[in-house]
């Protein structure tokens, strides 16, 4: 990617000084090997994805149960398993038992909320080769707000709470269920929710899951909550024939106004419907010219993979520079970034 032309080259080339000058670039990385094929993977992601995989000692996990419930996990659950189901770079899961049923456990790594606080700072960095690439947009408040998805996403008290809320308007998606949190036992380092009897979906059923799946996305964003998080490891195939959907508290919230017009967006592209997908873009959202949407259309229609965004590098930054995207489209962006990866 470092042939792309100059902004562009540069912005991504400050991106990886900011990774590997901060200390929680490594997590960053491991996030990103999870949307990776393994085959496409750099030393430095394998690295990182390796890393992120080593379980931390039974001993701090309770410490920090203790800390968070203040008393000894044995005393708040009926049963707790010291070794983990899974572990990422930000947090480790623990399946246990509470009330009788069946939860799970997310430990948040310790020291990981203060040395990203601190790394955040190292974003404003990132203003000057934005605002190159994006030059009609308003790159400060963009990163503004990523810096405020980035800690809400950290905070696991808030996570439960906006869980609840999808949970909530995910109900009429059939088929689709997202765990209840166990809001009493949620604190700013740890997550219980109900556990789902499950394991994560493989590529190929992810893909014959994917308009369940896109459904549930849609059903979130006119709600008003954008799914910022998907994953393959967050789909689970469950044994009773249900999609599960992990890590949905990792939301934030939209205009209902705008979140309908981004899917009316996004239909028109898939039906390639030129005349709906310009009124979307320019007169709704406001995110395009309207003498630019129909050239927008065509490109985004020719455009169906990594491979081919890379070789149309210097019409979609054309594009770019005369978009004009609110902040809140930075979760958007990201969701979509991320949801394309799940269901390729």
């Amino acid at each position: 990617m470092s042939d792309l032309p100059g902004p562009a080259g540069a912005l991504i080339e400050t991106g990886r000084e900011l990774v590997r000058r901060s200390s929680s670039g490594r997590a960053l990385l491991a996030r990103i090997a999870d949307l990776v094929p393994q085959d496409r993977w750099t030393p430095d992601l394998a690295d990182a994805h390796a890393a992120a995989r080593e379980p931390v000692a039974p001993g701090a996990v309770r410490r920090a149960l203790k800390d968070a419930w203040g008393r000894p996990p044995d005393r708040v659950l009926d049963a707790f398993d010291p070794e983990p189901v899974a572990a990422t770079a930000t947090a480790q899961v623990h399946r246990g038992k509470h009330d009788g049923r069946p939860v799970a456990v997310k430990v948040r790594r310790a020291g990981l909320t203060a040395a990203v606080r601190s790394d955040l700072a190292l974003l404003d960095v990132l203003a000057v080769p934005l605002a190159r690439v994006l030059p009609a947009a308003d790159t400060g408040a963009a990163v503004r707000e990523l810096r405020e998805m980035t800690l809400d996403e950290l905070d696991l008290e808030h996570v439960a709470s906006t869980q609840r809320q999808v949970r909530r308007a995910l109900r009429a998606v059939e088929g689709v269920v997202v765990p209840a949190p166990q809001l009493a036992l949620c604190t700013e380092d740890v997550l219980v929710t109900e556990w789902l009897d499950g394991e994560p979906a493989p590529a190929a059923e992810r893909r014959r899951l994917a308009g369940r799946l896109l459904a549930a996305h849609e059903a979130a964003a006119r709600a008003g909550l954008v799914l910022v998080d998907p994953r393959p490891g967050h789909v689970l195939a469950l044994r009773d024939g249900r999609l599960g959907l992990l890590g949905a508290g990792v939301a934030r919230p939209i205009d209902r106004d705008r979140a309908a017009a981004a899917l009316d967006a996004l239909h028109a592209l898939r039906d390639q419907d030129a005349d709906t997908f310009a009124a979307a873009t320019a007169d709704r959202l406001g995110l395009l010219p309207r003498d630019r949407a129909d050239e927008a259309h065509t490109l985004l229609t020719a455009v169906h993979s990594p491979e081919e965004a890379a070789d149309r590098a210097g019409d979609l930054l054309a594009l770019a520079a005369v978009a004009t995207p609110a902040p809140g489209d930075v979760a958007v962006a990201r969701c979509l970034l991320q949801l394309a990866a799940v269901v390729r």
